[in-house]
């Protein structure tokens, strides 16, 4: 009998162990993904400081710091880069509300803005074309921009 009181004892100092163990582990668990949390929480307001200063400084002629000119070319690249995404997409950006319109609107649909580049760009191809110009088969009729199909 005394042989199943003393494994029994021991079953039980095992188990308790293994759940201090993984008491443990989880807290161990717990308090990495918390420094975690926080890094990225710190790494984000460092990023807005970095962000403000840059906003606030961005003018001035000379910096203490070299990347805010890299700054500045980086984002006149990814400027260009952006036209010339929309280019290829055939779109455009509305200057008021940011919105993605295509290139033909004249108004945006989101915001309802009149898009004043297409009045330009309309305007000097309409100044350049002629009277009456051949399209397809049929004309184009300059005054009252129509299409005229011949039979």
């Amino acid at each position: 009998m005394a042989f199943f009181d003393k494994l029994s004892e021991t079953l039980t100092n095992a188990s308790k162990d293994v759940s201090q163990k993984a008491k443990d582990f989880s807290g161990v668990a717990k308090l990495t993904m918390d420094i975690h949390t926080k890094e990225d929480q710190l790494q984000k307001m460092y990023a807005q400081i970095g962000k403000l200063y840059f906003e606030s400084h961005k003018d001035d002629e000379t910096t203490d710091y070299e990347q805010m000119s890299q700054i500045k070319d980086t984002l006149v690249t990814i400027e260009d880069m952006k036209k010339e995404l929309n280019e290829l997409k055939g779109t455009k950006v509305c200057p008021r509300c940011g919105q993605e319109v295509k290139m033909a609107d004249i108004y945006c649909k989101s915001c309802g803005a009149k898009l004043e580049d297409d009045e330009i760009i309309v305007d000097a191809v309409v100044k350049e074309a002629p009277a009456e110009e051949t399209v397809s088969e049929g004309t184009i009729n300059k005054e009252t921009t129509e299409e005229v199909f011949e039979d």
